[in-house]
């Protein structure tokens, strides 16, 4: 009974953390519109986006279970044939990282060696930050294949959209009601802020489809027997993932967590994950050899020294700014061949400013900055107005008011979908999902932000507001009395949760 209760507990934890999360985020959400938006235009954008949602589940559902190989060419029409008719109607530039993005891969899909690219100094920053250099890799080889130019990178990333999009609808069928996997698929791809931003050349597509494989290929490990092959591509697919965005600890934490509260043979589940968690950490230890042998030039192994530096500055809000640049460089061209001293040269001085205020009282205030530069959705008009697309700004108003409303619609569902399963006790059914979001939340609140940094928060996002509304939609249509386990928890024990 002991063990119940604390295991009640332990699951109940998250929810209310994401519960807190949500309804500061809605509170602080930034609303970044150019003029004031009108009280119609609003009623009117709420309304149609809920429509929208409504016919499209109900209409996406019906195709399903008529015909799936309709269901899967009209979902792909969905996702492929906007952004074409977007990048084209809407012709953009590599900017900022994107621009270098472009020109490594450029170069690399051209034959040249990275080691003539370090030593013309056409690398810049990145073997720094060596996220650069992995995405330019995967680049390089679409361009070698398809054609160097940066349409090409563009077609890629809404390539990747398509290819998470279908297995994410996957993953959510073999766990949830179809219901809530087209649901999830749907406002996923629907996402305005995200649907502009995905064509760009920027390295969120590549990790959204590796944590959604992650996602699968953690259902693999948890409904077969204990199994190499399964944790190794686990494993594998989590290294990838971590070398395009350094995320994949707090996606392993949760899978691991997940499956020791919920799966009742204890000793099994530390088989599974016994060869993920050591074949991970061998790679963090090895990084710096595994960079060598890989580009055989200097890099570093870690970024976190200057997203700590930079996420630790008050004035800046926890992003970029010319006097962090500043000392940033300075450290670099110090200690070029031995990057690690001034990654930790930065940590120390990021370190020392959240003390100077905690000290000074300031810490909640500068956290508070944090979460709404961290939650602002207007990422995608930002990066397309940067990427030199004006007809975007002629347009703001509007744009921005979609992208702003259609987030608070999926936070209320999320709301709602936290609240039901707590009071319907069916918190295990989402567990994973809400660990993952405060997972999410919390690291990145320790580091840098920027509003694009909160896209892995969508496929949370959208799971959890789908499953809301199927839930909502049983109890009004009088389905739930009837308990039913369902597939996601398959294999487990699930735990009453204490009253």
């Amino acid at each position: 009974m002991l063990k119940k209760s604390l295991t009640g507990i332990a699951l109940w934890i998250p929810a209310l953390m994401m519960l807190f999360a949500l309804v500061s985020t809605a509170i602080l959400l930034p609303w970044q519109a150019n003029g004031e938006s009108s009280i119609w235009m609003i009623t009117g954008i709420v309304a149609g986006i809920i429509l929208v949602l409504i016919m499209s589940i109900w209409g996406f559902t019906k195709l399903y279970q008529w015909k799936k190989g309709y269901f899967y060419l009209a979902l792909g029409a969905l996702i492929i044939v906007p952004r074409i008719i977007w990048v084209i109607w809407i012709p953009t530039h590599a900017v900022s990282d994107f621009y270098y993005y472009q020109v490594i891969a450029s170069y690399v899909a051209d034959n040249n060696s990275w080691t003539t690219l370090y030593d013309q100094g056409i690398l810049f920053y990145a073997p720094y930050f060596t996220h650069i250099l992995n995405f330019s890799k995967v680049l390089s080889t679409v361009y070698h294949i398809f054609g160097n130019s940066y349409l090409v990178g563009q077609l890629f990333n809404s390539l990747l959209t398509l290819g998470g999009t279908f297995l994410l609808f996957k993953v959510v069928k073999n766990w949830f009601p179809l219901g809530v996997a087209v649901g999830s698929s749907l406002i996923f791809a629907l996402w305005p802020a995200y649907f502009m931003y995905s064509t760009l050349l920027a390295t969120e597509p590549l990790f959204i489809f590796l944590f959604v494989l992650a996602l699968f290929l953690y259902q693999q490990v948890e409904q077969h027997a204990p199994s190499f092959i399964w944790s190794l591509l686990l494993a594998l697919t989590l290294i990838g993932l971590n070398m395009i965005r350094p995320l994949a600890v707090v996606i392993l934490i949760a899978f691991v967590i997940t499956s020791f509260l919920l799966r009742p043979k204890r000793k099994e589940t530390l088989k599974r994950y016994t060869i993920v968690v050591l074949l991970f950490l061998v790679f963090l230890a090895g990084q710096s050899t595994i960079n060598k042998l890989v580009y055989h030039i200097p890099t570093s192994n870690s970024t976190i020294g200057y997203n700590v530096f930079v996420g630790a500055n008050e004035k800046s809000g926890g992003q970029w700014s010319q006097a962090d640049s500043k000392t940033f460089w300075k450290l670099y061209n110090d200690n070029k061949t031995d990057a690690s001293k001034a990654d930790s040269a930065l940590l120390q001085k990021g370190i020392e400013r959240y003390q100077d205020m905690a000290s000074n009282g300031k810490l909640t205030d500068h956290i508070i900055t944090k979460m709404k530069n961290y939650s602002s959705e207007s990422y995608g008009y930002d990066w397309n107005v940067y990427s030199d697309a004006p007809e975007i700004w002629y347009h703001s108003k509007i744009i921005l008011a979609i992208c702003n409303v259609f987030m608070y619609i999926v936070l209320g569902l999320n709301v709602l979908a936290v609240v039901l399963a707590l009071c319907l006790r069916k918190i295990a059914d989402i567990y994973l999902f809400t660990l993952l979001q405060v997972g999410f939340t919390l690291s990145a609140l320790l580091v840098e932000v920027q509003g694009r940094y909160h896209v892995p928060l969508i496929i949370g996002y959208s799971v959890i507001g789908a499953w809301g509304c199927w839930q909502l939609y049983r109890i009004l249509a009088g389905k739930n009395k009837k308990k039913k386990k369902p597939a996601m928890l398959e294999g487990y024990d699930r735990p009453e949760l204490p009253l």
